[in-house]
């Protein structure tokens, strides 16, 4: 510690080498003060490797190994001007083994021949055959490597913060001498089979054991549920009163706000937008959870809340994950706030600077009504006069302290939470205790056909000819990527650009479009598709939300099988938008074809959100790995349940939680 802190829980800042920017930046991972630190759960153990010869290493192709040789040779060169391949030639009295390092051109300047390295990593093969190390790490004496025949955390991480960084940081932690109050009973601890909180921190930052790891891992889980239900708790109870505007149920208004809309809406939307009317209605800031299959049309369920809340009086935001989807909503949305004399403007990250500061002084003055942005939205110069709603946009892809930082922008504000990603009806009860939940399945009528297809290497030939018929047919095409650039031996966006412009489909446009584009041209690149000027886009996973063409019906994706079945069906929702039939058509390997053997059978996402929670867990949905509380439903839903149990049997445990958090929060106030 910098210095003793007679705080219970000092700020992460009082670590050395956290200032306030690093500070803000550990903050999007949910740790603001070293408690939270110590309770950051890694995602996974990583081995340091086995100790290994040269030769050795060549005979142990998937292991991971320890190498300690000599730089005999390296090797620099790029692969079609953009892909950089770094190769050192490594010797020891065994032998000889490569190293691969793919864009990495400053290892050119480091790892020069005649050097004595450590490398780890995992032994693969070339496209030859040969035995090889692909992108180690590297250890000297300055900066050795862990020992071998152990195991290092993997934490969650954001950019500007690094593995190494954040080990050394949890480890600092340890030794702080601070100790984390452990308030489960120990029969209950017990009888879970789990550690105590502060035996399960030095587990999971110090491993030493895969089997004490996976108990430490679930105690922290389960301290993260206990949290979240003993707020809960307090809410159900009606312990939480309310300030928040109140919208009254006018019927003319309500009439007016649906005739602005260029369609009439769904049984389902109706019955939503109902549910919110009763929401608004209320001084107790509403709480909802708006779960809806790709194209079911939450976005004008949330226009309904964000143009009620203006007229009532109050400011709005939509908060989107990406600048893609926030530059659709503003597209879609400007126009029909504009007929109904609301002034809405856009805040994104590429925001010119004298348009930014306009707008953030609009949005104090409360003259500016709603506003469409990004993460962006959450900065501290963000201030609004009188913030009513908040709709955070694919919610599950923002942390909680990213969220709270919204909502302490208005005084008990309304909140609107959407996900394309459904949720299973029994976890979003476990986890979701306090929210309202709402559902949309039904999709506008008229809408054609989506068949999908798992295509192999083969069928390369023939989808031409296919995707040629229904360009020729005045149709579009989205073809996707799961990288931008090549990496290793998968190919990317950019690689897949410059195939389709030199091949028989040029004719029709083709146009890339990923997150690393300039804003502006992003923009222009999209303007073309949409209105038919180029009819082929090659992009990355960015367009799984936020670009609606009706005309594109036909959807590739290469690499499908580094993309999980959520992301997938998400992705298949760019197509079927229009009255005709649509296909997605999925490249990917083998060990994937369950997967798309699934996604051939249904076009239900509720099914799909089953079967991916079976497989893979629930990813994040309540900022809980943010938190420092990774869960995987299929191997942690007893500790949902059990945490639910016991804060409703144990009051008393409740109210120290709910101490906890209002010290906390009083000791890291200004």
């Amino acid at each position: 510690m910098k210095e003793e802190s007679k705080c219970a829980d000092p700020s992460v800042t009082e670590l050395p080498g956290v200032g306030p920017a690093r500070a803000k930046l550990l903050a999007e991972l949910g740790v603001e003060t070293v408690k939270e630190l110590l309770q950051l759960s890694p995602l996974r153990l990583e081995s340091t490797g086995t100790s290994a010869s040269c030769a050795e290493a060549a005979a142990e192709v998937g292991a991971v190994v320890q190498i300690k040789a000599e730089v005999v040779r390296t090797r620099f060169f790029r692969r079609g001007g953009k892909q950089s391949v770094f190769t050192a030639f490594l010797k020891d009295s065994s032998g000889t083994i490569e190293a691969h390092w793919f864009n990495q051109s400053w290892l050119r300047e480091s790892v020069l021949e005649g050097a004595k390295v450590t490398v780890a990593g995992r032994v693969g093969l070339t496209k030859k055959g040969k035995p090889t190390l692909v992108v180690p790490r590297i250890g000297n004496e300055e900066k050795p490597l862990p020992a071998p025949d152990g195991w290092e955390p993997v934490y969650p991480t954001v950019d500007g913060i690094g593995q190494g960084l954040l080990r050394g940081l949890c480890r600092l932690a340890l030794k702080s001498g601070l100790e984390l109050t452990e308030r489960v009973p120990h029969e209950l601890l017990d009888r879970l089979e789990l550690p105590t909180l502060m035996e399960a921190a030095r587990v999971l930052h110090e491993p030493n054991d895969l089997a004490l790891f996976s108990g430490a891992r679930r105690r922290v889980a389960f301290e993260a549920c206990l949290r979240m239900q003993a707020r809960l708790q307090r809410r159900v109870r009606g312990d939480v009163t309310g300030h928040a505007l109140v919208v009254e149920r006018d019927e003319a208004q309500h009439e007016a706000i649906l005739n602005l809309l260029p369609f009439t809406l769904t049984g389902d939307q109706a019955r939503v937008v109902e549910e919110l009317r009763l929401d608004l209605a209320r001084s107790t800031p509403m709480r909802r959870l708006l779960q809806g299959d790709v194209g079911t049309g939450k976005t004008a369920v949330a226009f309904y809340a964000l143009l009620a809340a203006a007229k009532g009086g109050g400011q709005a935001v939509i908060a989107a994950p990406t600048e893609l989807l926030a530059e659709q909503h503003f597209s879609v949305l400007s126009p029909l706030f504009k007929q109904a004399g609301v002034k809405c403007q856009l805040l994104t990250g590429s925001t010119p600077g004298r348009e930014r500061s306009q707008l953030l002084r609009r949005l104090a003055s409360g003259e500016l009504q709603v506003a469409i942005g990004t993460h962006a939205l959450f900065s501290d110069k963000v201030k609004c006069k009188r913030l009513a709603v908040a709709v955070i946009d694919e919610q599950h892809r923002f942390g909680v302290a990213q969220r709270t930082r919204l909502l302490e922008k208005g005084r008990d504000v309304h909140v609107l939470l959407t996900t394309a990603t459904p949720i299973p009806r029994t976890l979003a009860l476990s986890i979701y205790g306090d929210l309202d939940v709402s559902v949309l399945k039904e999709k506008p009528p008229g809408r054609g056909k989506v068949t999908t297809r798992w295509l192999k290497k083969s069928d390369g030939a023939r989808l031409l000819s296919f995707l040629s018929e229904r360009l020729e047919a005045g149709e579009q095409v989205f073809w996707v990527a799961p990288r931008i650039a090549a990496e290793s031996e998968e190919r990317g966006a950019i690689e897949a650009h410059a195939r389709l412009s030199s091949s028989s489909l040029a004719s029709h446009g083709v146009v890339l479009v990923h997150g690393a584009l300039d804003a502006s041209l992003r923009q222009e690149r999209l303007a073309a598709f949409r209105a038919g000027e180029s009819r082929i886009l090659v992009g990355t996973t960015v367009i799984e939300v936020g670009v609606d063409v009706p005309q594109a019906t036909v959807l590739v994706v290469e690499g499908a099988e580094h993309l999980g079945l959520a992301q997938l069906h998400q992705l298949r929702g760019r197509v079927g938008r229009g009255s005709g039939d649509s296909w997605c058509l999925l490249f990917g390997k083998e060990s994937a074809a369950e997967r798309f053997e699934l996604l051939e059978g249904t076009n239900d996402g509720f099914e799909i959100a089953e079967e991916d929670l079976r497989r893979r867990g629930m990813g994040d949905l309540d900022g809980l790995r943010q938190s420092g509380g990774g869960i995987d439903p299929e191997e942690d839903l007893d500790l949902l349940l059990a945490a639910r149990d016991v804060v409703a049997t144990h009051p008393a445990l409740v109210e120290a939680y709910l101490a906890d958090e209002a010290m906390n929060e009083k000791e890291l106030s200004p």
